[in-house]
């Protein structure tokens, strides 16, 4: 991990490890449906090379609904793997 991304609101962004290489957008999207994000925060990392790292960042429109994302559904599957939230 190094420092977050541009555009990363502590207490509103919760962080996401474990993404799927091969997830996009609107998949990430469908994962937190019925809680207040902001579409166009969302961002997925990557590493050097350029590839995928697992890791994203998602901006929600209260430190209430961003603590509510993580504590429901930190540890939830997106796919085949686990996404482990955590608030930045």
């Amino acid at each position: 991990g190094g420092a977050p991304p541009m555009g990363v609101t502590r207490g509103l962004t919760v962080k996401m490890r474990g993404l799927p290489f091969r997830v996009g957008e609107q998949e990430v999207m469908e994962f937190f449906v019925g809680y207040s994000a902001v579409p166009s925060s969302l961002q997925l990392g990557a590493d050097h090379t350029g590839r995928p790292s697992g890791e994203g960042w998602l901006t929600f429109t209260s430190a209430a609904e961003a603590k509510r994302a993580v504590d429901e559904r930190n540890r939830e599957y997106l796919g085949s793997r686990y996404l482990e939230l955590t608030l930045v």
